[in-house]
């Protein structure tokens, strides 16, 4: 009997369950392949359409199904007793009418017809850095995130389509919330709402004289209607060294400095040698936190909306000790109110206090210079006295009998004194010594402010006045006391120096948004404003040096307050002020949603600090069109949106300045008091100090100006579930400003005029995949860049114009801006292997028999040929994994950390020099060029600079509203995050990112910097 009942019971059950066929369709018909169905209540029964848009399933008897799919709102459908049905779905107003943001206004995505990227807040989020723009990386095609230094409080710089100037301003303009302002490392990327980066001249062009670099706009969160709500965030973050460079360990180098001739037994059998191999960076690096709280505050209804946070960052670096730390509190707070219905009011205001110390790097003398080239003999640390080289012993003993001539530190901690090379003499001594050398430290206030105001007599026009201001102020301090390590790193006098700056920046800004539709077609918008700007500044340094320069030496006497009347005292100041005034129109027009065309205008005025009368007005025009296929009434009827659901082609050209790079009167002249001294008597003796004009008057002088093209498609395929956009571009920047030495005849020794050319041109592809079925959903997006840069005129009188980013290391290469080069080569040698004699056979470029300064040509450059970026995302029932990764090839580093002598230096060289062992390597033997700086100076040195990181790889998890509800906790999410944890690369130095100087002329230039840090991050978000 049982069996039989559960035999009937079982019948029941399945006679419950029925078959069910369909098919999901859009409005137009059409069926929609992938679309998610699933019975309501039982998340695993489920099925996705069919490429006819059909499906099949088993259901309960009055089911409801749900159908969702990517563009289209999801639908619940209740099928009742039917076997066969077609669910129509709607597509997703929300998803196709997406804003972007605009110079002072917003537009639909699909109507665009400029070069705009957008990156939203889910892009930036839960990133370890509290860096903006650094979270940017990889993200956006075309926009490549310039890291210089991995140091704490080091922020990243911005390139838009390349560089075009030989200046240091190469950045974009940054505009958050409708201000102006210089960086956005004060912003915590949890506070964007979104980024969008206007590429083309033609989206530029609004912002007229200073967009010649690209524009990046960033908005911020505002508060949301209904319930008011609090998040807090919460970052643990573990940093290491990322990336070590292949360094010879002490066996090595010894058989390297034999090799090369040097008489190392014998130095080290006379520094009584007892077998140290001292792995420097395991010495000088060490894991360490970076902490981050932010708390936010949001809510709002039908009269306004407020949205509060307040940002704490404490970084401590991954170098030893507390040298290199970067603190910052800030707060955030966005409102908006409606006082009537036709006016608004509000608020976007930012408050950043901060701080830091740093270590030296990039240059001669610094500490991560000595970290790369101190040998592995040579321990951290003396623990005796008896084990000090014989100078050091002599130097210290004559300041513990009191009979040096000089107040020397001897620089160490409670583990010992620092060792310095018994074998070699370098400017830095040992990196620990040059760490501690200088007690220095960075600190300022800053104040970010929009208040605005929106009026809106009747439908359609808004009227918005809109003041902004910027008010900084930081002060830096450094004290230095003479210490010994060895002959180089032998300073002999005390140093203080203090400075102190202030700034003052405002913008008043009023335009005029009008948005209409005619007959349901014809949708015209108009905007017309005016903006005038006011930048102060003003500073002041004193510096103090000599023997016995304070009052008392403690800490607290460390000021120029204390400095002794007899101490050789400097003093600088020099205030600034500089003003402009703009007038701007955008006149946009689309006919029934398929053809759009856009104009835009502005006129800049600035005052005489950077332009004469006669040049101070520029116009920037622009002018583009887009014609969007897909909503073709015979592209409708002949195509389905299963295959291509949006089609759009749209062109432009614009016309942009660069005004950045003018500022102290460029255009003009002006005496120099007291900067010439003459003779006036064939007997005279003494100086008699005369004035002279310092430079040549360039009255015709005025700003950068770009001309660039674009040519662009957008599409989504397969109802949205693939989208790609690709562009093209051809931007020519003309007149750079050069500043140059004339011919001697002239008398001056400079003069600056608009003398150069350069050529960018490139492609930009992006392609992503998104699709959800059932609880689970995923995505996957990548971009790519390439771009060509050649510089195209150059003034007949200047050959080339260079730059010595290595100077002090004796390499004979230089950095070129040159006619018919990419900007900023690197200038060098070429090695084209070993001749019969064993010497290395450097290219004799010019034929004359002879290697000379007229053979160094092309070795490389910093400039990437391809940037790309790729991310992956997963999602299933509230746990998340994200992978992303970004590289850039068809770039070159010079590593120019090679010392002669006792230094140490990459093991690369030495496993391919010729040698018994290794007789056909493809360098000569070390003897034959160990002091052979033009080997150093040529391709012999220079490496691929291409690299990937995986910049991030995370799993997090969102507990269940269910469960947190109980606590009154609305959600609460726990996820762990490996952030630049993998990077790959055949760079056998410390970091490819950052190896530059730290300009767009050093770029690709190795001196020693700061690497990139890798980072386990533990984070939790829970909002109430």
């Amino acid at each position: 009997m049982m069996a039989a009942a559960l035999v009937l019971c079982s019948g029941n059950a399945f006679a419950q369950n029925r078959s069910l066929s369909g098919k999901v369709v859009d409005g137009t018909g059409a069926p929609i392949i992938g679309a998610a169905v699933m019975v309501a209540g039982q998340t695993s029964n489920g099925t996705v359409t069919d490429f006819n848009g059909q499906f099949q399933l088993t259901v309960p008897a009055n089911a409801t199904l749900i159908v969702s799919c990517l563009g289209f709102a999801d639908k619940q459908v209740a099928v009742g007793n039917q076997s066969v049905v077609t669910i129509m779905l709607e597509e997703d107003v929300t998803y196709l009418d997406e804003t972007v943001v605009i110079g002072y206004g917003v537009q639909k995505k699909s109507d665009l017809t400029g070069a705009v990227a957008s990156v939203r807040q889910d892009d930036l989020k839960n990133r370890s850095t509290s860096d903006a723009a650094a979270a940017l990386q990889g993200k956006v095609a075309g926009v490549q995130i310039i890291t210089n230094s991995g140091a704490p409080g080091s922020g990243a710089s911005i390139n838009v389509r390349g560089v075009s100037s030989n200046s240091g301003n190469i950045g974009p303009l940054i505009i958050v919330d409708g201000l102006k302002v210089n960086s956005i490392q004060y912003l915590d990327p949890s506070l964007i709402e979104s980024m969008e980066v206007l590429k083309d001249a033609a989206s530029a062009a609004i912002y007229g004289a200073e967009a010649g670099n690209g524009v990046v706009l960033v908005t911020t969160k505002q508060g949301g209607k209904g319930h008011a709500s609090i998040t807090y965030s919460g970052k643990f973050i573990n940093q290491s060294l990322a990336h070590k460079p292949e360094m010879l360990n002490a066996e090595q180098f010894i058989d390297y400095k034999g090799l090369q001739g040097y008489a190392i037994q014998e130095q080290l059998e006379n520094a009584h040698y007892n077998g140290t191999d001292t792995d420097w960076f395991s010495e000088y690096f060490n894991p360490s936190w970076n902490i981050q709280h932010t708390v936010s505050f949001q809510g709002g209804n039908n009269y306004g909306h407020y949205f509060a946070s307040i940002n704490y960052v404490n970084q401590d670096g991954i170098v030893k000790g507390d040298k290199d730390l970067y603190k910052r509190l800030s707060a955030q707070l966005n409102a908006d109110y409606n006082l009537t219905n036709w006016l608004q009011v509000g608020n976007n205001i930012s408050i950043e206090q901060w701080s830091t110390k740093s270590v030296s790097q990039q240059g001669y003398g610094s500490a991560f210079e000595s970290l790369m080239t101190i040998d592995p003999t040579t321990p951290v640390y003396w623990t005796d006295p008896s084990q000090f080289n014989q100078d050091y012993r002599n130097k210290y003993d004559a300041v513990q009998e009191g009979t040096s001539e000089y107040p020397y530190s001897f620089l160490g901690d409670e583990n010992g004194w620092f060792a310095t090379s018994a074998i070699d003499e370098t400017r830095g001594g040992s990196p620990f010594v040059q760490r501690d050398a200088t007690d220095g430290s960075s600190g300022g206030i800053n104040v970010h402010g929009v208040l605005f105001a929106n009026l809106k007599p009747f439908k359609g026009l808004v009227f918005t006045s809109r003041f902004g201001f910027r008010i900084t102020q930081s002060n830096n301090h450094s004290y230095s006391a003479p210490y010994f390590s060895n002959g180089k790193a032998d300073v002999k006098t005390y140093s203080l120096n203090a400075t102190a700056n202030t700034g003052l920046y405002y913008q008043w800004e009023n335009f005029a948004n009008y948005n209409t539709t005619i007959a349901n077609k014809h949708n015209i918008n108009v905007m017309a404003g005016m903006s005038f700007i006011k930048n102060t500044s003003d500073n002041v340094s004193g510096t103090a040096s000599g023997s016995d320069i304070l009052k008392g030496y403690d800490p607290n006497f460390r000021y120029l307050n204390y400095v002794k009347d007899d101490a050789t005292k400097k003093f600088s100041n020099s205030p600034s002020e500089s003003a402009s005034l703009s007038y701007f129109a955008r006149l946009g027009y689309s006919y029934d949603n398929r053809y759009s065309i856009q104009a835009n205008f502005r006129a800049d005025a600035f005052d005489s600090s950077k332009l004469s009368p006669e040049n101070r007005w520029g116009y920037f025009p622009s002018v583009s069109a887009g014609w969007t296929i897909s909503n073709e009434p015979w592209f409708k009827n002949s195509v389905s949106p299963n295959t291509i659901s949006f089609l759009k082609v749209r062109s432009s050209w614009g016309y942009n300045g660069n005004v950045n790079v003018l500022s102290g009167y460029p255009y003009s002249t002006s005496i120099s008091l007291n900067s010439q001294w003459y003779q006036y008597h064939v007997d005279q003796t003494g100086n008699v100090y005369g004035s002279a004009p310092d430079g040549l008057a360039n009255p015709n002088l005025t700003w950068e100006k770009s001309n660039q093209i674009d040519a662009g498609l957008d599409a989504r395929f397969l109802n949205n579930r693939l989208s790609f956009t690709l562009d093209w571009y051809r931007k020519e920047t003309r007149d750079l400003l050069v500043s140059y030495s004339p011919p001697p005849e002239y008398g001056v020794s400079r003069v600056t005029s608009n003398a150069g050319n350069v050529l960018n041109t490139g492609i930009e592809a992006e392609l992503g995949w998104k699709d959800t079925i059932g609880d689970f959903s995923y995505g996957i997006n990548g971009n790519f860049s390439y771009l060509k840069n050649r510089v195209t005129y150059l003034l007949p009188s200047l050959p080339r114009i260079t730059q010595s980013p290595a100077s002090g290391s004796n390499y004979p290469i230089e950095t070129v801006f040159e006619v018919g080069q990419p900007i900023w080569y690197i200038r060098g040698y070429i090695y084209d292997g070993v001749k019969e004699d064993g010497t290395p056979n450097l290219r004799d470029v010019n034929g004359d028999e002879q290697i000379s300064d007229a053979d160094m040509t092309n070795i490389g450059k910093g400039l990437p040929d391809y940037t790309y970026g790729i991310t992956l995302n997963l999602e299933w029932k509230g746990l998340d994994f994200i992978v992303f990764g970004s590289g850039q090839g068809g770039c070159e580093i010079l590593n120019t950390l090679y010392r002669p002598g006792y230094h140490n230096s990459l093991r690369y060289f030495y496993l391919n020099s010729r040698s018994e062992k290794n007789p056909n390597a493809l360098f000569p033997e070390p003897a034959k060029v160990s002091g052979d700086m033009n080997f150093w100076g040529s391709t012999a040195s220079v490496f691929d600079g291409s690299f990937f990181k995986i910049r991030q790889v995370q799993l997090g998890y969102t507990i269940p509203q269910k469960l947190t509800k109980k606590v009154l906790i609305n959600q609460l999410r726990l996820y762990v995050s490996l952030d630049d944890f993998f990077t790959f690369t055949s760079y056998p130095g410390m970091d490819p990112e950052t190896a530059t100087s730290g300009s767009a002329s050093g770029r690709g230039v190795d001196i020693g910097a700061y690497p990139s840090m890798r980072k386990c991050m533990f984070g939790v978000t829970v909002s109430f």
